[in-house]
Formats: C-alpha cells, structure tokens, sequence
C-alpha cells in the first residue's frame, strides 16, 4: 500500500467493526495516494462498496458550496468584506444591512432555522428559501453567536452565488468545479446515476448529538434539524431519489469519497484557486458553543476549521467540512494532502472515533 499499511489496517478495523460499508481517499500533491473501500453499501449486505459509490454527503455539501464562492472570490467577484447587500439588495431587510458577507459564510449571521414551518416540499424552492430568510430579522446581534446553520447556510451561499454569477449553485459547481476537475460530486443527481448510490443508515444508538441537553437545546436543535425535516425523525429521506434530485444545498450532494478527495486536492494544490485565497478562505472568522448541540464551532469562510476535538486530525491547519453520522472530507494545506472519508454506518458525533483514527495513522504514515 506504499508505505500506508497502517491506514489500510485502520480502516480494515472499522469495517469489521461497523460491519457496514466504507471509503477512504487520499490525495497528495495532486495525485490519489490512497483509495480504499470495502463492506457493503446497503443494510441489506447485498451490494459492495466500490470506488465510485455516491453516497449522502449531507454537511460535506456545504464545503463543495464553500469552494464555489472561494473560486468567486479568488476571481474578484465576491469581497469576503462587503456588506452582503452588495450583491444581494434584498438581504438588508429586518436589519440585516450592514452584514458582511464573512459573517455570512461563517454561521455568525443569526439566521440558523426558517422562523416560519417548512416543508420538504417548500425547501426544494432554492429562491424561495433563500427570500424567506433575507425577509427575516437575525435572532441575535449578528456577528455575537457562532451557531451553526445547519440547512440556512446551503440556501444563503447559494443565493450569493446566483446574485453574482447568474447561475443556480448546483448549474454553477457541475461546470466549475466537478466537470473541469472530473470530481464524482452531484448536487442533483440525474437518474442515470442512480444505479451508484450507496445508503446510509443508522447504528441502534444513533441521534444528533446533544452535549448541553437542556430543554432549551433539544427545542433549538429540533428547530435547525426539524424545520424542514432533516436529520430528526424515523425515515431515512437521503436514501430516496427525491432527496438525490433535490440538490440540497446544505447537506443533499451525492458523492464519491474519491471525488471529494480531489476537490479538496485541487484547492490545496492550486488548480482551483491561489494559495492566498486559500489563506484568506481557512483564515478563523467565528468561534463559539453551538447553542443546539454544545458542540465546539470553529468557521473560516464556509468551511470548518480544526478545533479542540482536533475533528481534522494532528495537523493544526486541517480544514473542511464534516457530515452527519461520522463522514469527514477536508485538507492539510501544508502537507499538500486532502482526503474524504465517508461510511454507511452512522454513528453518533462525540462517540465517533473513526476519523480521528485514520487521520491520526495517515500523519504518521507521512
């Protein structure tokens, strides 16, 4: 495995642990290193994981969306500075004039839920969404609380980039990102590409996590996980083609851990964009305690950055964005390195090592 045998037994240790399918990409200097998948992508057990399954991506999504407005801002089209009203005029109401376009990005605008209830059917409407919230007053001074923006940030970056560009955020990521890269990333997955897709399914003890859990917190998280319905509740909508349509963008992209992989590679290795926009993107924007889950929140210009919990392994510059139930897709700009890792089984952040376990043995093997 060229001098990565110590990866390959961790990730063979959480596969016979999950029992469930999983994938593993690493790229160095532009060139995958690493490309491990074994298990199987069904709860069935009926199909095997391969290297370009497409699986549920949730949260990753927002870092696919945080790159796009990065290759606008490398371009000089977005001012990471500029009140938001700039490109979008309509986000000043209810006293939202003076937001930058940073706080934005960083999960520190005060807009973490839609006030008014939404239906899975309403959140397909990316403009529709997107007014809704520009109508709405932040629920906090903006730029006093990091809290995370579980659903509303897809919405709100993806409506920058239409006001900029003209494009819808799927329309313009496909021709900007994933085509000219040949990155296996879909935000509306066409149904020739379903015969690809993996699932995703909860372990017995799954639920959101929730470090605080007070009734406040549990109220708050139902808000930002439940309206529209996401995360909470019973079914499994991200194993049904309606949710690989949609085309969320906060957290509904399909892809494979290899495609992810070389998304993260092209910016850290300067085919996307500048090393000083890469400066400027993973540069500390916001920090704080979500006020949902308690979790640890540490935001550069729409990705996370590492943090206490070291979600981005012993590298101090790691930076990317994790998926709910334990995926995890990112970069060491320093070492040149990025990769994906995305499993079948999901497990219950904060009792979830399996990452951190193949980062951890990834650096060493560097």
């Amino acid at each position: 495995m060229g001098g990565f045998d110590q990866v390959g037994e961790e990730f063979a240790a959480i596969v016979a642990e999950d029992d469930a399918g999983a994938a593993f990409a690493v790229f160095r200097d532009g060139e995958q290193v690493l490309d491990l998948q074994a298990g199987h992508r069904d709860p069935e057990g009926a199909e095997p994981m391969t290297t370009d399954t497409l699986m549920p991506i949730f949260s990753g999504t927002k870092g696919i969306v945080a790159t796009g407005v990065a290759l606008l801002i490398d371009r000089g089209a977005i001012d990471p500075e500029a009140p938001v009203t700039r490109y979008w005029p309509e986000f000043g109401a209810a006293g939202k004039q003076d937001v930058a376009v940073r706080q934005l990005l960083s999960h520190s605008a005060g807009l973490p839920y839609p006030e008014r209830p939404v239906t899975r059917e309403d959140a397909a409407d990316d403009q529709a969404m997107a007014a809704l919230l520009a109508a709405q007053a932040p629920l906090w001074p903006v730029g006093s609380t990091t809290a995370y923006h579980a659903l509303t940030f897809g919405w709100l970056a993806g409506e920058l980039i239409r006001r900029v560009d003209g494009r819808a955020v799927g329309e313009f990521l496909r021709t900007e990102i994933a085509e000219p890269l040949g990155a296996d990333f879909w935000l509306g997955l066409p149904e020739s590409e379903w015969p690809r897709t993996g699932r995703r399914w909860r372990a017995a003890d799954y639920q959101v996590a929730n470090r605080l859990n007070t009734p406040e917190a549990l109220a708050y998280r139902d808000k930002v996980y439940g309206n529209p319905p996401s995360l909470l509740g019973d079914g499994a909508p991200w194993n049904t083609p309606d949710w690989w349509t949609s085309g969320l963008p906060g957290g509904g992209a399909m892809a494979s851990a290899r495609g992810m992989a070389a998304v993260y590679s092209a910016l850290v290795s300067g085919k996307l964009v500048a090393e000083s926009t890469v400066e400027r993107i993973s540069r500390e924007e916001s920090r704080g305690t979500d006020p949902g889950t308690g979790r640890p929140l540490v935001f550069g210009l729409g990705y996370e950055l590492q943090d206490a919990l070291e979600t981005y392994g012993p590298s101090t510059d790691g930076f990317g964005h994790s998926g709910a139930g334990g995926s995890l897709f990112g970069c060491w700009p320093s070492a040149g390195v990025s990769f994906a890792f995305s499993p079948c089984l999901m497990r219950t952040e904060g009792f979830d090592d399996r990452a951190h376990r193949l980062l951890t043995a990834l650096h060493t093997c560097l």
